[in-house]
């Protein structure tokens, strides 16, 4: 990718893909500026990327990026490289000339394994989706057509790690029915006498609760496959991101004592307010109708749905209460702000969030699966 015209052909191939989708977005949500072309500074350093685009003649049908972020493989001592921002026609010789393209670029910075997708990182978008794709995106989350899963497994490249989305309909409102009668006593007698309190995000003091919520986040998964130390640059790049479309009541941080010990964020599921936005002709009226509708005080009847997302706990917490208290102060503001559907994702397939979870006691399947692949690849 070497000109303003390469990366035009590589943007393009999202409207060729997703052009016959029904519940395909009409804007990329990825901001392929700001996390892949033109990255901040002090994530330059660290994640060095080589994006490849296919041609048809002159129709952009594929693209991907392969990337070496050294930061992880510094913290982990494993040879790996990600590839991501995986679009591509149901063609599976441009497929596989897009993934031997980024192989090959990973292999010669001497990493002898390729695993995603990533795009960039776990932290921001990972995997594809596996499932029934006859559903209107989740914010953040990945979409795409089922042929993906076939074109990476003909490639060669094992599935290595799942992960899921969670609905709930209205989860206040089943926590406080008759069948969660005996644990909402008794979650209401161990909140009484609790001294966590909850506070929301501040904008005065961003950077600051952003660093909370980063030291959180560091603690709380440094035990989780595919972790490492997630940088403030990283996390300032998407918060700024988010912060369009957070509801700043569902940014919820919980503090014992003064000292924050755990951290909840519910995200409204804006594509449901990008996709009425379709309509309008231009990018820029399509995003002034998405955000109008998001911060407008009529927004729940679009958008309707929450992802909840980033559970943070201290595990030295004194009170252990504290995930318990999280989950439902989270539960009840979701309801006190109007929206009616909960989506918890992404939930790895060996996570304890669901067993911690009141509403692990009741019968449910994942809403929606996606899934992680790795192959090796011969060393440059």
């Amino acid at each position: 990718m070497r000109s303003t015209a390469d990366w035009k052909d590589f943007a393009a191939v999202y409207a060729t893909v997703y052009a016959d989708d029904p519940h395909g977005l009409p804007d990329e949500p990825i901001d392929i500026g700001a996390t892949l072309r033109s990255p901040a500074t002090e994530l330059r350093g660290v994640r060095m990327t080589q994006a490849f685009v296919a041609l048809d003649g002159l129709r952009p049908v594929g693209r991907v990026a392969a990337i070496h972020d050294t930061a992880f493989t510094s913290y982990t001592g494993e040879s790996i490289g990600f590839f991501g921002f995986y679009e591509c026609v149901d063609d599976y010789t441009v497929a596989e000339a897009l993934l031997d393209a980024a192989s090959s670029w990973l292999a010669e910075r001497g990493l002898a394994t390729m695993a995603g997708p990533f795009s960039p990182s776990m932290f921001y978008s990972a995997g594809v989706l596996v499932d029934d794709a006859d559903k209107l995106p989740l914010i953040g989350m990945p979409h795409n057509p089922l042929y993906y899963a076939v074109q990476l497994e003909k490639w060669g490249m094992a599935a290595i790690k799942d992960f899921y989305s969670y609905r709930f309909d209205e989860p206040y409102e089943l926590f406080c029915s008759p069948t969660f009668a005996r644990h909402k006593q008794l979650y209401d007698r161990v909140s009484a006498r609790s001294e966590v309190t909850f506070r929301t995000m501040s904008y005065r003091t961003l950077r600051r609760d952003a660093e909370i919520v980063r030291e959180l986040y560091n603690t709380t998964f440094r035990d989780f496959w595919g972790f490492s130390p997630l940088s403030r640059a990283e996390m300032w790049d998407l918060l700024k991101m988010m912060l369009p479309v957070l509801d700043r009541e569902l940014t919820l941080l919980a503090e014992y004592r003064g000292k924050p010990v755990a951290f909840f964020m519910g995200i409204p599921d804006a594509n449901q307010a990008m996709a009425r936005a379709s309509r309008h002709r231009t990018r820029l009226m399509r995003d002034l109708s998405t955000l109008r509708t998001v911060k407008g005080r009529k927004r729940t009847q679009v958008v309707d749905g929450v992802r909840v997302d980033m559970m943070l706990v201290d595990k030295d917490c004194p009170d252990r209460s504290v995930a318990s208290q999280i989950v439902v102060e989270m539960w009840r503001r979701v309801a006190e702000r109007g929206y009616t559907r909960m989506e918890g994702a992404p939930v790895l397939d060996d996570s304890e969030w669901m067993r911690g979870s009141v509403l692990s006691r009741v019968q449910m399947s994942p809403y929606r699966t996606y899934r992680i692949y790795s192959r090796e690849i011969a060393r440059g």
